[in-house]
């Protein structure tokens, strides 16, 4: 069987490469190309490749695995139309976008630049990390609302969420629809959210509208980018924070992607192949301190930022906004700064139960 494998997808191409029957090739992204793939059987792609048909009309592929959670890059009607099996990783990064919320959440309340329990939290989209980080803030008692138009459950308007003191947006993106996201806060919310609110946005660059990215920006937290495989570094500014599409980056979440493309291949194939433990847990010892500051901040803020401390990946990323002239290209980077998560961490110690509930929900093991 024909197997093409993006080439960062490292573990996979090891597991095929170590298996007899499969003819494995590990392609980089701008050779994955139609006539590179004609006669392949199978294909296990990130978001960097477009799957459609300008790359699988008249190729043998069967089955499309696409390693990531977003799937804007995705033609779902011509795979639908070609019988050609897809494999999607929705979900898979949840956890680790939670993480980078709650590290950005900490270096707000410990720079005094948010209020615990006072300060209001906006949330757009309620899917699996809206409604995750919603759970959260409910359990450590932080005022927070929802917009989510296709969900009768939440009430809010967007409006109400734009005047909340911090905005976290969790949308996924589409241009089309009853309620397309391409570009939904624009021009006429710029200068209400840029002067006055603090703006998280792990979902897609393009939810933004230009204005976002020309200005300084120093109340926005940004992990997308518009057009991030062609990026012109000299027309965007950087923001307080700016990290290089790094939110769903730990270890387990690409775990995760990686045994649900398997998974899905083997049902499909019949076939038997299993992915090698890789769940390292590394133990770490608490004191009474960490109580103490989850009644200050609602959350073990030190404790987050020890583990994953977003501002890390600020520095790295940096050098893009100041010279064009880097030795990394933007993928490069971003793979570069794969992190443990929290679940990576088992924590011991003496906690109350409602302590116990807080980092739990965190996603550390306890």
């Amino acid at each position: 069987m024909n197997i093409v494998v993006d080439k960062d997808l490292q573990e996979l191409s090891c597991i095929f490469d170590n298996l007899e029957n499969f003819n494995l090739l590990s392609l980089s992204p701008e050779d994955i190309k139609r006539e590179n793939i004609k006669l392949t059987d199978a294909i296990f792609l990130r978001s960097v490749t477009k799957i459609d048909a300008h790359l699988l009309k008249d190729t043998n592929v069967k089955f499309v695995a696409s390693l990531t959670s977003g799937e804007d890059h995705i033609d779902h009607a011509m795979l639908e139309d070609a019988a050609i099996s897809l494999s999607t990783g929705k979900g898979g990064n949840t956890s680790a976008v939670v993480e980078y919320f709650f590290s950005a959440l900490s270096i707000l309340l410990i720079e005094k630049k948010i209020i615990p329990y006072k300060s209001k939290i906006g949330i757009i989209g309620y899917g699996r990390i809206g409604k995750k980080i919603k759970s959260i803030l409910d359990l450590i008692e932080f005022p927070n609302t929802v917009y989510d138009p296709y969900l009768p459950e939440c009430t809010s308007s967007l409006e109400d969420v734009l005047d909340c003191d911090l905005i976290s947006l969790h949308c996924s993106y589409s241009m089309n629809g009853k309620y397309p996201s391409h570009h939904l806060l624009n021009k006429s919310h710029f200068n209400k959210i840029e002067e006055k609110k603090y703006l998280i946005n792990t979902s897609r660059g393009e939810v933004l509208s230009d204005e976002y990215f020309q200005t300084k920006g120093e109340k926005f937290i940004f992990d997308v980018w518009p057009k991030e495989n062609d990026m012109d570094f000299t027309l965007i500014q950087k923001p307080f924070i700016a990290t290089p599409h790094t939110a769903g980056k730990s270890i387990s979440a690409e775990n995760n992607f990686s045994r649900n493309a398997i998974k899905d291949f083997n049902s499909f194939f019949g076939q038997k192949i299993e992915l090698p433990k890789s769940d390292a847990i590394e133990d770490l010892k608490i004191d009474k301190s960490i109580a103490e500051e989850m009644k200050v901040f609602g959350i073990p803020a030190a404790l987050i930022l020890k583990i994953y401390n977003i501002k890390e990946d600020d520095l790295s990323f940096q050098k893009f906004f100041e010279s064009r002239q880097v030795s990394k290209s933007f993928q490069d980077l971003r793979i570069s700064l794969k992190r443990k998560g929290f679940d990576n961490y088992r924590l011991s110690g003496e906690l109350n139960s409602k302590s116990k509930a807080i980092i739990e929900l965190l996603g550390f093991r306890l």
